[in-house]
């Protein structure tokens, strides 16, 4: 097979491939997932290699790949900042190298999944050994924080608004009539109608 780079690290592009070089790459095992022009540099993109979903990131060096999500809480590191040869995951700041698969501060290591760069395109094998991949963070979505609200008339599942008033206001009466007259405060004289109040005039008519 000419032309075709194989590693566990970060690798350069390579040259031309033949067809043959192609079929000997999906007999050793290898996926395409697709174009390296695809993932530009400093970045990743994520994609699915025997069922399993791994994220390939664009390193000066090279490529390199591991699984898509965070061994912490499943963060998506195809959407982490990649920088010195390391990918930080955008939830918690886990940060992963890329070519050891040891994770700073932590005892974790992570698979680096073999890469190939033929022709233009990126071939991923899964690494040897690699074991079960972890479980990728719930996504949270409009539709479910609409059902959330919508099964609580209180608002309390919505993550947006603390409290949700009732619906009926407390000034209506019972029947559903409009909202009654607040009553006179305490001290404070009612008006009075013209026929409640003779005036001084209708008095001196009376008289008169």
């Amino acid at each position: 097979m000419r032309d075709v780079t194989i590693a566990r690290s970060p690798v350069a592009e390579a040259g031309t491939t033949s067809p043959a070089d192609l079929e000997a790459l999906r007999a050793g095992g290898f996926t395409d997932v697709g174009s390296s022009a695809d993932v530009p540099m400093l970045e990743g993109r994520s994609a699915t290699v025997d069922g399993r979903r791994v994220a390939v990131f664009r390193l000066p060096t090279g490529f390199a790949a591991t699984d898509a999500a965070c061994p912490h809480k499943g963060g998506p590191l195809s959407d982490g900042l990649v920088a010195d040869g390391c990918v930080t995951c955008p939830l918690h700041n886990w940060r992963l190298d890329l070519t050891t698969g040891e994770v700073k501060g932590d005892d974790t290591v992570v698979p680096i999944h073999d890469v190939v760069v033929a022709g233009g395109r990126l071939w991923v094998r899964i690494a040897a050994g690699a074991g079960a991949a972890p479980a990728p963070a719930p996504r949270v979505t409009a539709g479910a924080i609409g059902a959330a609200i919508a099964a609580s008339p209180t608002g309390d599942a919505n993550p947006f608004v603390a409290t949700r008033r009732p619906a009926s206001s407390p000034s209506a009466s019972a029947a559903g009539g409009p909202p009654r007259r607040p009553s006179s405060t305490a001290g404070t004289p009612t008006p009075r109608s013209a026929s409640e109040d003779p005036s001084p005039r209708s008095s001196s008519t009376a008289a008169a």
